[in-house]
């Protein structure tokens, strides 16, 4: 599997806007209703993003935060942004928390990087609390084979059928580890949008698809996009397909 280098796509990674905009999450209020103070834990956190929209949107509130990322590029912007909040330098599959300390694990957009999935699961099942959520979120390769980055540089779509786990293996590896009330929830978006922004998502390269691709994969798509800049297209379709898994601790 390859490896994604997040010291080079730290540099450029807030730069889309899509990573820094996360609506508030009720699954916090829920909990906060039934415990009156939490423990919230951001696996892969990345720039801390979703650490920083839930603080403001909890702002106040007796809940304990953490971050745990692998890469420590990462990790020193989302200290940066001065949240209040403990960040630990670690893998999913090692990290040192207390268990059942957690009530609340969210992963967004990362399982796929982790090296040992089985494993960080039974470590995010040791670290959650009897009733605690886990919640996954992310892009779901199989339903977005029009995706832009597929269609340029389909070597892409090949690494990902390794990466990615899919709906169904998912929640069987999940009730597997024990883990109970298992949902899933589908989003689909297809969209058309000007062709300068697709030279510039690709120019940023900060998909982790195309962050890992040797330059060799990553210069011939980039011929393709320009090929169709060249032949007068003024327009792409960008298609995004998401997955969210939810699943609690028996």
């Amino acid at each position: 599997m390859l490896k994604t280098n997040y010291g080079e796509v730290s540099k450029v990674y807030d730069k889309n806007k899509g990573r820094t905009d996360f609506p508030k999450d009720e699954e916090i209020g829920n909990l906060l209703e039934k415990k009156g103070n939490i423990t919230v834990l951001d696996l892969a956190c990345g720039t801390g993003n979703y650490l920083l929209s839930q603080q403001k949107y909890y702002q106040g509130e007796n809940i304990r935060w953490i971050g745990i990322d692998l890469s420590p590029d990462m990790l020193n912007i989302a200290k940066s942004k001065n949240l209040t909040a403990e960040f630990i330098n670690s893998s999913a599959e090692s990290f040192n928390l207390e268990e059942e300390s957690v009530d609340l694990v969210v992963c967004n957009f990362a399982f796929h990087h982790f090296e040992n999935k089985q494993k960080s699961l039974n470590k995010i099942y040791a670290t959650l609390k009897k009733g605690g959520v886990l919640r996954f979120r992310n892009i779901e390769p199989e339903c977005m084979k029009e995706w832009w980055v597929y269609k340029y540089c389909p070597e892409t779509s090949y690494e990902d059928m390794f990466r990615f786990w899919s709906k169904d293996l998912m929640m069987y590896e999940l009730k597997k580890n024990n883990f109970v009330n298992i949902s899933a929830k589908r989003e689909y978006y297809e969209k058309s949008k000007p062709i300068a922004e697709l030279v510039e998502n690709y120019k940023r390269r900060d998909t982790s698809q195309l962050a890992m691709i040797g330059d060799e994969f990553y210069q011939k798509g980039m011929k393709r996009v320009m090929q169709e800049v060249n032949q007068g297209e003024t327009e792409y379709k960008d298609v995004v397909a998401l997955l969210e898994i939810r699943c609690e601790k028996n």
